[in-house]
């Protein structure tokens, strides 16, 4: 029997409660356990506000000192993409192509942020966005969109 701590972002603290089921995988998720929240801190930690939260887990294939992963299921979000932190402008905007040819800067919601991507709200379906940072972009820049054929299959 092994206890894992997790940061709970105090965006989400109400998503964890003593008793709580959550799946923990191994980093490479080849591997899961069924995990059971035991003890949820009630202080935030000041430096990276989160709360510490604590999930005892058992099963073959555990060993201390393993990186494991717990997966929490949050509340369900209609209409989200996930996309390229880099690609936020002030954790809140995205650009976007408009009318094949014109950069334009529009206001998105967080819902949630992983490590490397987010998930945001508020773009219609269809929406082109930019795939790479662009050094230097600006609302209204002409842009031309590129489709790269190398990464397209060849018989």
């Amino acid at each position: 029997m092994y206890e894992l701590e997790v940061a709970l972002n105090t965006a989400y603290d109400d998503l964890l409660k003593v008793g709580k089921t959550v799946t923990v995988q191994n980093v490479a998720r080849t591997k899961s356990w069924s995990g059971r929240v035991i003890r949820v801190n009630s202080l935030v930690d000041p430096a990276s506000q989160t709360i510490p939260t604590f999930i005892q887990v058992s099963g073959k294939g555990l060993k201390e000192g393993m990186y494991l992963e717990a997966d929490i299921k949050a509340k369900e979000e209609e209409r989200t993409y996930e996309v390229s932190r880099k690609l936020l402008m002030e954790n809140n905007k995205l650009f976007v192509v408009k009318q094949d040819t014109i950069l334009d800067l529009v206001q998105i919601e967080p819902v949630f942020f992983k490590e490397n991507t987010a998930v945001v709200k508020g773009l219609a379906d269809g929406t082109k966005l930019v795939s790479k940072v662009i050094p230097g972009a600006y609302v209204g820049m002409k842009v031309k969109i590129f489709t790269d054929e190398s990464t397209a299959l060849r018989n």
